[in-house]
């Protein structure tokens, strides 16, 4: 009797383990990941900035910037179940550059800076990252 019961609390604590382990972010998925070759709609720049991104945690929310091409391919990249997306626009110099800093520790913290451009004409920048949810991040 004592064995078989060791038995089932040992099936128990492994189902229980495996369930809360899946409630967190996939540790394999990287922290932080620039999406490429995707274009969101012009009201991105009404919406989002170099120092306020725009946060997306649903695809129905980028429904709204985004074209639907841009959003199969946006899906494509992206588990909204385990990750987030920023969306950076702004208008500036030709130079001006976002750059990310992640801090080495779990989760990670990611930080996020715009180097601006010595020139003044306004060109249009979009930058996308793709997080993992439990990602601390920051906009300096």
């Amino acid at each position: 009797m004592v064995a078989r019961n060791c038995g089932l609390s040992m099936v128990f604590f492994s189902l229980v383990s495996s369930v809360a382990w899946t409630a967190e972010p996939d540790a394999k998925l990287p922290p932080l990941e620039r999406l490429e070759g995707i274009e969101p709609k012009r009201n991105i720049f009404e919406a989002a900035s170099a120092k306020q991104p725009l946060v997306l945690h649903k695809v129905e929310k980028a429904r709204e910037y985004f074209e639907a091409d841009a959003i199969q391919a946006l899906g494509k990249k992206v588990d909204f179940t385990q990750q987030i997306v920023l969306v950076f626009a702004w208008r500036g110099s030709g130079q001006d550059r976002l750059e990310a800093v992640v801090a080495e520790s779990y989760p990670e913290q990611i930080t996020f800076r715009l180097r601006p451009g010595r020139t003044r004409d306004l060109r249009p920048h979009v930058e996308i990252y793709a997080l993992r949810s439990n990602v601390k991040w920051t906009v300096r």
